[in-house]
């Protein structure tokens, strides 16, 4: 039962976020491992661990979940589950899109759509800060502020950001 429980998260997860990148599925994710008992701070360890894994970050949270709820074979279904329809998808996409892909009101659609993922990740965002309680954690507030600062302003590479902030992490807490 466990693995059809799995295989309809992930499925869901991969058709609905189809397209939209791996920060605009945050939300749904977050929702759906919510189903098998993660806390909002084993959602953030997900998101931690399918950041600093290769690969997207809808493949990793699936892969990772599935493993915790049901080990090896539990990873595999949500995993699968995960990809399949962005498959398919895909497959159908490829030839329609090649027919249409000068038509106006498909540019049109595709820039209309485009503000909603930024939407996403926002509230994805403002979610997690407040599951790991941030604004009152003077020192993991420290952290976001200079890694987002850095970031933003700076344009630190966000691969050695993840490890300083790993480090200093690591030595404050």
């Amino acid at each position: 039962m466990i693995y059809l429980l799995l295989a309809i998260s992930f499925l869901k997860v991969g058709l609905l976020s189809f397209g939209g990148g791996g920060y605009a599925m945050i939300p749904l994710i977050q929702k759906e491992v919510g189903h098998f008992g993660l806390s909002g701070k084993e959602f953030i360890d997900v998101l931690a661990l399918s950041q600093i894994t290769p690969g997207p970050i809808g493949i990793n949270a699936a892969t990772y979940t599935g493993y915790k709820v049901a080990g090896v074979a539990g990873s595999a279904v949500a995993t699968f589950a995960n990809v399949i329809p962005t498959f398919l998808i895909m497959v159908a996409a490829a030839r329609v899109f090649y027919l249409v892909r000068a038509n106006k009101h498909v540019e049109a659609f595709f820039a209309g759509i485009r503000p909603v993922f930024i939407g996403l990740i926002a509230s994805s965002v403002i979610v997690m800060a407040q599951d790991i309680r941030l604004w009152q954690d003077a020192k993991g507030l420290a952290i976001f502020l200079s890694v987002f600062t850095a970031a933003f302003a700076l344009r630190v590479n966000p691969i050695l950001l993840i490890i300083v902030s790993g480090i200093i992490g690591f030595f404050l807490y």
